[in-house]
């Protein structure tokens, strides 16, 4: 096992202004939403791919469209002629507007979605293959309640029905809260990758080879993304940061959404410290209560990022998940 690299020597890395591959996406623009409900609010989307079956990745707390690169290249680049993939920033963060009100909802960013993808044209009947990770599972939940017509499938990757479960809302919201107050870098840096990720999967071996550990190059993308990207604002955060801890989708809502969506799958990592991994149960038990035959994917000794902790399994599993409901 390699010895990390302290944050000088990451800076100086060779690799590091390679760490992120980009891609040329098919189309990517700006949507403007939320007319009427305090808009017009502008999304920020890039699309990748061109193949029949629509995927809709919806990012957590705090996330750029950017964080789904794996995801962008297994499916929008690799995959192109079987996939279209669709990655955008939820309100509050990256690209799109930061609209000062009160309070988001989850609900409204569900409806910012979906005129997001009416907006690119997808308005056909079960064409949508939503996946939502953390507090995009959450605005995935609202959209299926919202829309369950459009909705070809649904994947739900750590998250909850509510955070009231195992710990306060309050205390949620300070975890996250913790990882970007002010703080020297390497801190905050540390604070971040303790919440997200296992601390085993951390002190690894970089899974691509190129750094000493996984954490070096968690650390290596979060200074391309300092230097490369629109820095968050700490309004977008706390306005997302209620946004989750408000939401709440009652065992009601979550079985009608069993009873009218054929194919959801609800995946979690055991060493999750966002949001403990027995919320799953919930969500599988009221989904199920609709009638619907509910996928659930546990992942032993995995952290909160499923998608990049466990890449090379996470992507088979919702490649193999998203195809067969696509076919059947």
């Amino acid at each position: 096992m390699g010895k990390p690299l302290t944050l000088d020597e990451i800076i100086q890395h060779p690799e590091l202004t390679n760490v992120i591959a980009r891609h040329e996406p098919n189309r990517k623009g700006a949507a403007f939403v939320a007319q009427g409900r305090g808009g017009p609010i502008s999304i920020a989307y890039e699309v990748y791919g061109c193949g029949l079956i629509h995927l809709v990745f919806i990012m957590g707390l705090n996330g750029p469209k950017l964080a789904w690169h794996r995801q962008i290249k297994y499916f929008g680049v690799d995959r192109s002629d079987k996939f279209t993939c669709l990655v955008f920033d939820n309100r509050g963060v990256g690209d799109s507007d930061v609209p000062w009100q009160l309070k988001y909802s989850t609900s409204d960013m569900a409806k910012d979605t979906l005129e997001l993808c009416n907006h690119l044209g997808w308005t056909k009947q079960k064409q949508l293959h939503v996946v939502g990770v953390s507090m995009g599972g959450m605005i995935a939940q609202e959209l299926a309640y919202l829309a369950p017509e459009r909705l070809a499938s649904l994947t739900l990757q750590s998250t909850a029905a509510a955070l009231v479960a195992t710990i306060p809302w309050y205390k949620h919201l300070a975890r996250r809260a913790y990882m970007i107050m002010p703080k020297t870098l390497p801190a905050r840096l540390e604070a971040s990758q303790r919440n997200l990720f296992s601390d085993h999967w951390l002190a690894a071996p970089d899974d691509l080879g190129v750094f000493p550990t996984n954490a070096d190059r968690y650390v290596a993308e979060e200074l391309w993304r300092l230097k490369d990207m629109k820095p968050p604002t700490m309004q977008g955060f706390l306005l997302q940061g209620l946004a989750a801890s408000w939401h709440y989708m009652g065992p009601d809502r979550l079985m009608v959404i069993g009873s009218k969506i054929k194919h959801v799958l609800v995946c979690t990592g055991t060493e999750d410290a966002m949001i403990e991994y027995k919320h799953s149960d919930v969500l599988v038990e009221s989904i199920s209560a609709g009638g619907c035959d509910v996928k659930k994917r546990v992942f032993e000794g995995v952290g909160h990022v499923l998608s990049w902790e466990a890449m090379g399994e996470y992507n088979k599993m919702l490649e193999e998940f998203v195809t067969n409901t696509h076919q059947g």
